[in-house]
């Protein structure tokens, strides 16, 4: 199981890095996040869902980095993304937990050519898309 990292070593080994706000490239990934989620946010057949959920981690990713760049942040690291929300988003925990879950699925489809089981999908879609619901109203209109 890959280790966490604190927000703190995210800034002292200079993975997250403060610049200044970012409005418009905030509001790109957005755009980007729902356009993913458009595409990927319907039925699909069973060889696909790999892509699927892969597709979910990069919606969230994107929204992730939209929080950032409204902060002034930037990042290199996706264990950092997640240090990110821990630190800046009250009682996110479990979902934190669960993307990071996410992340290492990802990670084994988009690496290792994993294939994600449909049940794995059963079970995790509705906090897949919880989460994303919740990182959009997060953020500004």
């Amino acid at each position: 199981m890959a280790k966490k990292m604190s927000w703190k070593e995210c800034l002292d080994q200079g993975i997250v890095t403060k610049g200044e706000v970012d409005i418009e490239r905030s509001k790109q990934m957005v755009a980007m996040a729902s356009t993913r989620f458009d595409f990927w946010n319907r039925a699909v057949e069973d060889k696909y869902l790999s892509l699927k959920v892969e597709g979910y981690y990069e919606v969230i990713k994107e929204l992730i980095f939209a929080h950032m760049y409204l902060q002034g942040f930037n990042c290199t690291n996706h264990l950092c993304l997640i240090s990110y929300l821990r630190k800046n988003i009250a009682n996110f925990d479990y979902e934190c937990d669960k993307i990071d879950e996410l992340r290492q699925v990802r990670n084994e489809i988009s690496y290792r050519g994993f294939s994600a089981r449909k049940d794995y999908l059963e079970r995790n879609e509705r906090e897949f898309l919880d989460i994303i619901e919740k990182l959009k109203k997060e953020l500004p209109d």
